[in-house]
């Protein structure tokens, strides 16, 4: 392709008649590389167009952003590599058009590297030199595959005889004139009759091999068009020499999504040159970030998550219902591109697309990674930070499905038993009583109706602690405990890969007083998807409360750097490890973050920092909200304090500054005698 540096023969003309570059435009736009992505489309017009009005100078990242990608005027190009991800797409899709269906265009349209505006660049019209037997007069070639010596009527052969011409010229080296086997009749005496009998077996076999030449094209067309009429993009995919795509859905209506090559920018070794991107199949220089390996540990991050339906390879496109017209569902396509720096650094770009709109919902981009000793660790990292932002509950992933729900207007049941997730989770951020008791109800049928729904049971395990511990619908027909063991159980047993349902059976052993199975649940979990930031800060606030506060700490303190806005059980577990080691101003500023009064436990915080902090008042206020929605509180409050705090030590301390604080405490016959496990037993 032409470039602006005139490496290839092509020269800038800036005084081309601004038609011609329309009509430039328009071949580019009408092709297949720039047809199906309406974001590269609208850049290039909008840059090619401000060029011909004069306004260049207007050609910005943010003026790009705006007018041509559609954002608002709030848009920061200092924190959204958005326009550089897509000019960067935008100059390989260039690339390709021109080395294949633009490679005749008069005029060539270049994005230099480092600018945005564009150049427009005129092939040169001298003709190149003609190759050896080109030219007018010049004989047409010979079909390809023809054996050889083999002449076929009307062409020529090779040593430039008319075919079938006998006495045209000197027989054929291949030995095809019957006077070179010696046959009577053929010699050089009988010349017409050698000629004739020469010509007509050479005749007779190119008849037959132009027949058969035919009949073999006319076989392929019929297929072709039978192929066509029954699997129109396995065929289409045939004649394009790529993969078949085949198309995926999920049969409990959770997101899918695709992981899209990573590309690579940039070498350490390119002093002063332009960038060159690549994909990720091309082998890293030494010392750089290897874009392939980032993008398989992106992907196998990915598949750890329960809500998350990750397709293996490109081959498999997600296939979603877009329209509303049944089962809701959603699919994204994420991509990336490793930018490495002369510096030694690097840059990765991330970009997360609605499969269902083409529109990219989330872009980001890493800056100034390095190495280090130990490339491994980087790459985790950078993956850990990638999954806190789309992969998690409470990610750009599944707010975009729930969202996707929400504007067609239709019930979460109409989404599947995914629904049913969306509901539990909508309940973990209202805690309100109707919401717990949608969820159960949705739940419970799902996994009736579906018996391999695993994280089905293990949110049902949650919904059941929840009747205990924030005191929400509880039923009689069997304890709380015992259902939630079940659930959990059996998520496991189903799932025994799953992260989450390790993580809720740790959450249930925990409640239930069973300090070495919630251990290594947890252990298990934190093995098993240790990319999982909300798995972390659980199994650091459990570590607390079993007194290993160190250790504890240290999870919830880098998940607090990693993914600053978390669930409020996030915010509890630093609440209690401030009042522990009685750090009353950080131990107050957690507690502010919990500001709901549906959450039990955001109400126990509460009243242990204001206690902390001399505000039995403030405690005071909190608890009595804590008896109103969680009965037990009062009425069994050693079980709920050893539930909460199995460690004697803390426990006894909790005991105390609640008493102190002033909780109405109204003990249950001799239920507080019993330990923890005994009362999960009917």
């Amino acid at each position: 392709m032409a470039d602006a540096t005139g490496s290839d023969p092509g020269r800038v003309a800036p005084t081309l008649a601004p038609q011609a570059v329309r009509d430039a435009l328009a071949r580019v736009l009408e092709a297949d590389e720039l047809r199906s992505s309406p974001q590269l489309s609208n850049i290039l017009r909008f840059v090619v167009e401000a060029t011909l009005e004069g306004r260049q100078d207007a050609i910005k990242g943010y003026t790009i952003a705006v007018e041509a990608l559609g954002r608002d005027a709030s848009f920061d190009p200092q924190t959204d590599p958005i326009v550089r991800v897509e000019a960067t797409r935008l100059r390989r899709a260039l690339e390709r058009y021109y080395a294949g269906t633009g490679a005749t265009d008069d005029i060539v349209l270049v994005i230099p590297r480092g600018s945005y505006v564009p150049q427009f660049v005129e092939r040169r019209s001298e003709a190149a030199p003609l190759a050896p037997g080109e030219g007018p007069g010049a004989p047409p070639p010979a079909p390809a595959g023809l054996p050889a010596g083999l002449a076929v009527p009307g062409l020529a052969s090779p040593d430039g005889a008319a075919a079938g011409g006998g006495s045209a010229g000197p027989a054929s080296p291949a030995g095809l004139g019957l006077s070179a086997m010696g046959l009577p009749g053929t010699g050089p005496g009988d010349t017409e009759t050698g000629d004739l009998l020469a010509a007509a077996p050479a005749d007779r076999a190119s008849r037959r091999w132009m027949l058969g030449l035919v009949a073999v094209l006319v076989l392929v067309v019929a297929l072709g068009g039978l192929l066509q009429m029954v699997d129109p993009s396995g065929w289409q995919a045939l004649l394009a020499g790529a993969p078949r795509l085949q198309e995926r859905t999920n049969r409990l209506g959770i997101p899918m999504i695709e992981v899209r090559p990573f590309e690579t920018a940039g070498t350490f070794a390119s002093m002063g040159a332009a960038p060159v991107v690549t994909t990720a199949t091309a082998a890293p220089a030494a010392g750089e970030f290897d874009p392939r390996a980032i993008e398989m540990r992106v992907r196998d991050a990915l598949a750890r998550f329960d809500l998350l339906d990750v397709l293996a390879t490109p081959e498999v496109r997600p296939s979603a219902d877009c329209s509303g017209g049944g089962r809701l569902s959603a699919a994204f396509s994420l991509g990336g591109m490793v930018e490495n720096h002369e510096d030694g650094s690097v840059a990765v770009l991330l970009r997360l697309a609605d499969v269902c709109d083409g529109t990219i919902v989330w872009s980001r981009e890493f800056e100034s990674l390095r190495r280090g000793n130990d490339p491994t660790l980087t790459e985790v990292a950078l993956v850990r930070d990638i999954m806190a932002a789309v992969a998690e509950p409470y990610g750009i992933i599944q707010a975009r499905a729930r969202a996707r729900i929400a504007a067609a207007g239709a019930p979460l049941e109409q989404a599947g038993p995914y629904g049913c997730v969306l509901m539990a989770y909508g309940y973990w951020r209202s805690y309100l009583p109707a919401e717990h008791r949608r969820a159960r109800e949705c739940l419970e049928a799902a996994v009736a109706g579906d018996t391999g729904f695993a994280v089905g049971n293990a949110l049902l395990a949650e919904l059941y602690l929840d009747e205990m511990r924030n005191g929400v619908n509880p039923r009689t027909d069997a304890p709380a405990l015992n259902r939630a063991l079940a659930a959990a159980e059996q998520a496991v047993e189903l799932a025994p890969t799953s992260a989450y349902a390790r993580r809720v059976l740790m959450d249930v052993h925990f409640f239930r007083g069973e300090r070495g199975p919630a251990i290594a649940a947890g252990e298990a979990a934190l093995e098993l998807n240790p990319y999982d930031v909300d798995i972390m800060a659980d199994v650091g606030g459990r570590l607390i409360a079993y007194g290993e506060q160190e250790r504890g700490e240290a999870m919830l303190a880098s998940v607090r750097m990693i993914a600053p806005g978390m669930p409020p059980s996030v915010d509890y577990n630093r609440v209690i490890a401030a009042y522990l080691r009685g750090d009353i101003a950080a131990a107050t500023a957690a507690a502010d973050h919990l500001m709901g009064e549906g959450y039990a436990p955001g109400l126990l915080a509460r009243a242990l920092a204001s206690h902390l902090a001399g505000d039995d008042e403030g405690a005071a206020g909190d608890l009595h909200k804590l008896v109103a929605l969680a009965p037990a509180w009062a009425n069994e409050t050693e079980l709920m304090v050893a539930r909460f705090f199995p460690d004697p030590a803390i426990a006894r301390r909790v005991r105390a500054d609640l008493a102190a604080a002033g909780l109405p405490q109204r003990k249950a016959e001799a239920s507080a005698a019993l330990p923890p496990a005994a009362h999960a037993t009917p």
